[in-house]
């Protein structure tokens, strides 16, 4: 009797420590899991003299002084991928290349750090060379997220002044592939023959979200006046959900701001793609 009782938890621990191992294996091969996040912060203020206050004795040429110093404000804080796993490790370098890249326009070759400086050098460049504004804004805010499996989001705003009646906010959305570290395009995600089809749904979707039940009724609302309705490229690939994003002056204008319209994959099944189709 007390070789089956020794045989049966024997046989129940094998089983539990089986099921704990084929758990931890299955977690460990999720790619969508072995990717952190990790936040690179730099921030410059600059103060550039009035142009006559360097000029000295420019008021000896009859010249209006100027009385106003220019002020330059720039910051970068955006979130970078990083695995202790080998293979992901690469996955993480080849996506950190594409946000240098894309987003902040610098060579994939440089390290972060490098990247992130040139950038701020570009803003400073290019305020150096702008007469206009006096004071002179750039701050980049990048967060990846989880999304759909084997998916990352990574949503980039850009809050910039450079002059004029306001600033301007504009967001990057782009997604990727946590297995390859492929960017995911519009196209990958649906063909371009669908593409026309899901313009209609995203157009349904938004006058439903906007209670209004016509485009008239829209662009008494301020909406699609002044453009097409199109499909954004700045979408997020959800769990349960596709997340398509209009900045502002996209399809209403700047005192609306940005829009947003989500679709569910049951809305789409029929025209995405069999890769990004199946959700869980």
């Amino acid at each position: 009797m007390k070789r089956h009782i020794t045989h049966y938890i024997q046989l129940c621990l094998g089983t539990i420590f089986a099921w704990f191992t084929i758990s931890c294996t299955s977690k460990s091969n999720n790619d969508w899991q072995n990717i952190e996040f990790y936040n690179v912060e730099k921030m410059e203020q600059l103060t550039e003299e009035p142009l006559n206050a360097k000029q000295g004795d420019s008021a000896d040429f009859g010249l209006e002084p100027n009385q106003e110093k220019r002020e330059l404000d720039v910051k970068v804080d955006m979130q970078f991928m990083k695995s202790e796993n080998c293979t992901n490790e690469k996955v993480c370098n080849l996506i950190n290349g594409h946000l240098m890249e894309l987003l902040l326009k610098q060579s994939s070759n440089l390290s972060i750090d490098e990247a992130v400086a040139e950038y701020i050098e570009d803003v400073k460049s290019e305020f150096h060379g702008d007469e206009v504004a006096n004071v002179y804004y750039v701050h980049l805010t990048g967060r990846a997220e989880y999304g759909k499996e084997n998916v990352i989001n990574y949503r980039l705003i850009e809050d910039v002044f450079t002059g004029g009646a306001h600033p301007s906010i504009q967001t990057t959305i782009l997604r990727f592939n946590t297995q390859t570290g492929d960017l995911v395009t519009l196209n990958d995600v649906f063909p371009t023959l669908n593409q026309p089809q899901l313009q209609k749904i995203l157009l349904e979707k938004l006058m439903k979200d906007m209670n209004v039940h016509s485009i008239d009724e829209l662009h008494q609302r301020g909406i699609l006046e002044m453009a097409d309705m199109f499909v954004s490229n700045n979408f997020s690939l959800l769990e349960d959900s596709i997340e398509f994003l209009y900045n502002e002056y996209d399809i209403a204008p700047y005192a609306i701001g940005a829009c947003t319209i989500r679709v569910s994959y049951k809305d789409v099944k029929d025209i995405i793609s069999t890769t990004w189709g199946s959700h869980k």
